[in-house]
């Protein structure tokens, strides 16, 4: 069977980018505008479990800026005492699962990013669509199902795994489905934490802006590295396409 294959196309430069099989999105920042709920609840969790104010401000603000990384060790670094001295007797899994809750009841009031839906129905024609996250697996799942959008992904991934070791999951699943990916994997991030699990795996990446909590510093490194930014999912529809 013919590979489902794309093209990208820069409309400025008219170049033809590299053909992908497999896109491989992020969610928060990038389907869904849900970096600040992320913020808010790890910041409303420390509060509601006794951290010292100082200690809260100043997890918040790294938080913020590790977008990507798996709550567990988001919170493992906490209570490790990097932002200051814990509250005694404080439990991760308590952490975890408060902050799960409130994840969980805003995942469903965000807004999806700008044309979400017309985006992935054009996309998903051309080629197999993943997620890879840094949320929880379980939970992610559930809201998308909820939300109606799980029909347009092959599978979602997401903690307590890596971004690195999930995006290995996507390739196992592809390999196993004997799916094919001649033209290379394509991950679609906001973070840092995004671009490096797509450096170290091996699959190309874009950059989308418009909701990233680490702009300024992504638009320097796409400056320096070369990598495409966009503002939208709408902006990854193919101009041309085959199979």
């Amino acid at each position: 069977m013919p590979s489902r294959v794309f093209k990208l196309m820069n409309e400025l430069s008219g170049e033809i980018e590299p053909h992908y099989d497999i896109i491989i999105f992020d969610c928060d920042g990038v389907l869904l505008d849900s970096n600040n709920l992320k913020i808010d609840a790890f910041r409303r969790t420390l509060e509601i479990h006794g951290f010292a104010p100082d200690v809260v401000a100043a997890a918040s603000l790294w938080q913020s800026q590790a977008f990507g990384t798996p709550r567990h060790r988001l919170f493992a670094e906490v209570l490790a005492g990097c932002f200051g001295r814990p509250p005694i007797g404080t439990d991760l899994h308590r952490l975890l699962a408060d902050f799960g809750k409130m994840c969980a009841s805003g995942y469903l009031s965000v807004e999806e990013t700008p044309g979400l839906r017309g985006a992935l129905s054009a996309l998903v024609k051309r080629a197999r669509l993943f997620i890879v996250s840094g949320s929880d697996e379980t939970e992610l799942r559930t809201v998308f199902q909820q939300r109606d959008l799980s029909s347009y992904f092959e599978s979602i991934f997401g903690s307590p795994g890596s971004k690195i070791e999930n995006i290995g999951r996507v390739k196992q699943s592809c390999l196993e489905a004997g799916w094919e990916a001649e033209g290379g994997f394509l991950f679609v991030g906001d973070a840092v934490a995004d671009m490096e699990a797509a450096k170290a795996t091996g699959c190309d990446f874009v950059f989308m802006a418009p909701f990233s909590t680490v702009k300024s510093k992504m638009l320097e490194l796409a400056e320096a590295q070369g990598f495409q930014v966009i503002e939208n999912v709408g902006d990854l529809i193919p101009l041309r396409g085959r199979g």
